[in-house]
């Protein structure tokens, strides 16, 4: 009875055992990992080419030339030019009357120089007058006192001998014959005299003309001097600074105005030793630049020097290339109509009257008062008003005829302006003198010639006819035959400016031929370098890694970093070989892939 209910014991607790057991094997079974999905990855195909390097600097533009031009005299400004206006120069030789279309840059006040010139003209005439007189003396006035002396010797020497003879026979006495012989020898020495006096007058004549030739230098001197009271530009460019309004003195070589060159202009970029040394004077590089609208624009530079000493504080070399500029005409759109469109330069208010004279008046420059066919009037702009801000970019103006009658004479202002003050005579036409605008003087600019299709002409080579376009030149609209009204304000702007920065193409490196991916497709770990290249033998993409070695200085630089890669493992790389590009970083050897759209891929 106690072996039953131990046996019953056991047997309990074996069961128990087993239960335990197969609940064990049963969480294991349960626990088993299941089988990892692929791993979404992006792809490029292996192919053997041979990419541009090209890369890009920052330079800065900056005048090829830009000179502070002064008086080459002493004096008060009377006038001077307004910044950034265009100026002309004048050709080396010319005088003021024949540099016509040369630019006057400022000038003295001329007073005190016509004064000189003036006495230099009348110190030639003293000169001149004195050289003739002196000649005078020298051809008729000493020629007929030395003839006239030698006929007083001859005959005193005639007297003389008879006193000599009439001596000896003791006819007179010894006193009269000492005064013929004392009369003999003063009438030699008057005629010596006339002699000397004849000489000293032909070296005095030399001094005469020597005095003249001082005086004419003195003139001319004093006419330069005259000239220069103008001051021109020795080469064309434009108004930068200026550094005496009218009035100031200014002494010899003090700076009035600052011209600097605008075409061409010179772009300034720093390389290294090793690529300061591609680049020779006359080498080709393309240039972008943003013009006023923010459109990029290409241009062509050419290399002007390379430094020969490296900038010691960057250890860098300073290369300069020319640009030629442009007008940047992006700012003016062409409105919608076929009217003529005519231009001006400027606006003014009607509200100056104190400024320039003091009073009330309502004055306007002389220019913006037109006549034609007996009317008199001005342009009122009507989409602008003084004291409200104008829109952005809007250079379109709107503008209206209104009647003037001049009531002044010519009032000049800083030497540069003339303003006429003016009534409008039309009482109609409501005018708000505080905030109307007038426009300046009226002008058009020539028109492109517009292309007309003519009718077929037969070639005589092979008889066929074509239709051609030829330019038929389009006629300048004429201000007496203007009825328009819209004005556009003008002012015009380089594309290149000093300060503006310019990106340059550097002269790319030789091509290298092999096989290039991205950079992010490369991983080094442990030491090494490797890309993970799709295996698709098993019948899934299965990753696989493939050592590799990169070439020194043959990455490539354009939207992405190429990098021309070697095997270095058993397994060569070919073309059409996929590696991936994106996902390689999370990977290892042997995982599943699946190329996704996702993250970039191809399928």
């Amino acid at each position: 009875m106690r072996f039953q209910k131990y046996d019953f014991i056991v047997l309990t607790l074996f069961c128990l055992c087993g239960l335990v057991i197969s609940g064990c094997r049963q969480k294991q079974e349960d626990f088993v990992s299941p089988e990892k999905p692929p791993k979404p990855v992006a792809i490029t195909v292996l192919r053997q080419t041979s990419p541009t390097n090209t890369q890009f600097i920052t330079g800065s533009v900056v005048p090829w030339k830009s000179e502070q031009i002064g008086f080459e005299v002493a004096g008060r400004v009377a006038e001077v030019i307004e910044p950034k206006e265009f100026v002309t120069p004048q050709i080396s030789g010319q005088t003021n009357k024949q540099a016509s279309g040369a630019t006057p840059l400022a000038r003295l006040d001329d007073e005190e120089l016509k004064i000189a010139v003036e006495s230099a003209q009348a110190s030639v005439e003293v000169a001149k007058l004195n050289r003739d007189a002196n000649l005078v003396t020298i051809e008729q006035q000493l020629p007929a006192q030395i003839e006239s002396a030698r006929a007083e010797a001859d005959l005193a020497d005639v007297e003389l001998s008879r006193a000599l003879k009439l001596s000896k026979q003791n006819t007179i006495s010894l006193s009269e014959l000492d005064a013929a012989r004392t009369n003999a020898s003063t009438t030699k020495s008057r005629l010596a005299s006339s002699n000397a006096e004849l000489a000293q007058a032909k070296a005095r004549q030399l001094t005469l003309e020597a005095q003249i030739l001082q005086a004419r230098q003195q003139l001319s001197e004093s006419q330069r001097s005259l000239r220069n009271a103008v001051l021109f530009s020795p080469f064309p460019g434009q108004v930068s600074q200026i550094h005496a309004v009218p009035g100031t003195y200014v002494k010899e070589g003090d700076p009035v105005v600052t011209v600097q060159m605008m075409d061409p202009m010179t772009i300034e970029f720093e390389v290294t030793a090793r690529d300061s040394r591609r680049y020779r004077r006359g080498d080709m590089l393309p240039v972008q630049v943003t013009d006023g609208s923010g459109t990029s624009r290409q241009l062509s530079g050419m290399v002007y020097r390379v430094d020969t000493v490296a900038d010691p504080a960057a250890r860098t070399f300073t290369v300069t290339m020319h640009v030629r500029n442009e007008i940047d005409e992006s700012a003016y759109m062409s409105p919608d109509t076929d009217e003529p469109i005519a231009w001006t330069n400027q606006i003014t208010p009607l509200n100056i009257g104190p400024m320039i004279t003091g009073d009330r008046r309502q004055l306007v420059v002389r220019e913006a008062v037109h006549t034609i066919g007996g009317e008199t009037f001005v342009w009122k702009v009507t989409n602008r008003r003084w004291g409200t801000p104008s829109p952005s970019g809007d250079r379109l103006l709107s503008v209206t005829k209104v009647p003037v009658r001049i009531t002044s004479d010519v009032i000049p202002y800083l030497g540069r302006w003339k303003f006429v003050a003016i009534e409008f005579t039309d009482p109609n036409v409501k005018m708000d003198v505080d905030h109307d605008l007038i426009t300046g003087k009226l002008y058009f600019k020539p028109t492109q010639p517009e292309y007309s299709v003519v009718d077929e002409v037969t070639s005589p080579k092979n008889g066929t006819s074509s239709k051609k376009s030829l330019p038929r030149p389009r006629q300048t609209a004429l201000l007496e035959t203007w009825a328009g009204s819209q004005v556009m304000l003008d002012e015009q702007r380089w594309l290149l400016r000093s300060g503006d920065v310019a990106r340059i193409s550097l002269t790319p490196d030789e091509p290298t031929a092999g096989y290039f991916v991205p950079m992010k497709a490369v991983r080094e770990e442990q030491g090494k370098t490797f890309v993970h290249v799709i295996d698709e033998t098993a019948g899934q993409a299965i990753a696989r890694r493939v050592f590799v070695e990169i070439a020194e200085g043959e990455s490539v630089l354009g939207e992405t970093v190429l990098l021309r890669i070697t095997s270095t493992s058993l397994q060569e790389l070919r073309e059409g070989m996929q590696v991936i590009v994106e996902g390689t970083h999370y990977l290892n050897d042997g995982d599943r892939v699946v190329v996704s759209q996702l993250v970039g891929g191809q399928p």
